[in-house]
């Protein structure tokens, strides 16, 4: 991916409707950013993180964690970030958490 391409993010449902990370970041818009403890997510998994990615993930920039009956379900934009911040043995990284229903978890991310 190269930098500047995550603005073209999207995830796609079986029927074909788009949500962009560009819809996301308006639904969080006046959510504040929140310094989240690692270890609550320690629950969600993780995905296969490419080396170079999360070399240079920007950790000043926040993940966004989808929250469903106040419980994390799991991290829907910043694997990198969090496995970065891990390696880095931080014990916090800044997030946005995401209460909205938009799509499903099932849904596949893409990046255009």
């Amino acid at each position: 991916m190269k930098a500047g391409d995550w603005q073209k993010t999207y995830w796609e449902n079986e029927s074909g409707t788009r949500t962009t990370i560009q819809d996301i970041l308006t639904e969080l818009q006046d959510e504040p950013v929140v310094s989240l403890k690692i270890d609550a997510l320690a629950h969600v998994p993780s995905v296969i993180i490419e080396e170079h990615k999360k070399q240079i993930a920007d950790l000043s920039f926040p993940i966004i964690v989808v929250e469903k009956d106040g419980e994390f379900e799991y991290i829907l934009d910043g694997h990198h970030r969090r496995q970065r911040a891990i390696d880095e043995k931080r014990t916090h990284i800044l997030a946005r958490i995401f209460r909205g229903a938009l799509f499903s978890k099932n849904q596949q991310k893409e990046y255009n």
